[in-house]
């Protein structure tokens, strides 16, 4: 009598949760290692020897350190956003453009405020190509699929390049944020970026100061942020001598 063995499907169940569980590992160091001594001086052999892993089983999923850190900040927006959902969907009304596009602004902003931890790595994901196109993509399906006034399929070059235009505006913003001895106050950082995204898209910049006003107050009361699960605790080790 053969003894029972394991069906194909639930091999290949078993090897994709191994996968998945070293991925999501690696992912959680590399992060908690970016946000206490930055991207620049993390390694990834510091990665894999946090993780405990096989050299091999890091470059089975990620390409480089940039993508392992690209896969993090877009998760990490991705999330963020996911949460603000619910803030759009009360009652009927549909949210205006420039409230819906200033969104993913004024997070990135507010993080930056909270944390010089976070305002590096958000500058840093400003300065990689691969990390912004990412970066743009989100930044676009977020807006077209909360608003039905203005379709980015329609002119999608076009679209593509202002939103680029915006980013690399927005990235020196939040540059800002990095010296602690001189930090701006992030409201006004996110109006001079609702006036940089008017400029760019050539939007009527109409009650500009309202909606910094609502946008702000939409994230501060709900506190909705970037980097949330790593933020309190790792900046106490990263404010450390």
């Amino acid at each position: 009598m053969k003894a029972k063995g394991r069906s194909p499907k639930a091999s290949l169940e078993t090897v994709g949760q191994k996968r998945d569980a070293s991925r999501n590992k690696i992912l959680e160091a590399a992060m908690e290692l970016f946000y206490v001594q930055g991207y620049n001086k993390t390694t990834t052999r510091q990665i894999i020897q946090k993780t405990g892993i096989l050299n091999g089983s890091l470059y089975h999923s990620f390409t480089n350190k940039e993508d392992i850190f690209k896969t993090i900040i877009i998760q990490a927006l991705t999330e963020s956003l996911e949460e603000s959902e619910k803030l759009f969907h009360k009652g009927d009304s549909i949210p205006d453009l420039i409230t819906v596009a200033a969104f993913p602004v004024a997070l990135e902003l507010y993080a930056a405020s909270l944390s010089k931890r976070a305002a590096e790595l958000l500058y840093q994901a400003h300065q990689s190509w691969t990390v912004l196109d990412s970066f743009i993509n989100v930044y676009i399906e977020w807006v077209s699929s909360h608003t039905a006034l203005f379709d980015p399929k329609e002119h999608q070059r076009e679209f593509y390049v202002n939103t680029l235009a915006v980013m690399g505006s927005i990235g020196n913003l939040v540059g800002e944020f990095c010296n602690t001895d001189n930090k701006p106050d992030y409201r006004d950082s996110f109006k001079i970026g609702l006036e940089i995204f008017c400029a760019v898209f050539q939007y009527p910049a109409f009650a500009i100061d309202s909606i910094v006003e609502d946008v702000c107050n939409m994230i501060e009361s709900n506190n909705v942020q970037i980097f949330k699960k790593l933020r309190i605790d790792n900046d106490i080790a990263v404010e450390k001598p």
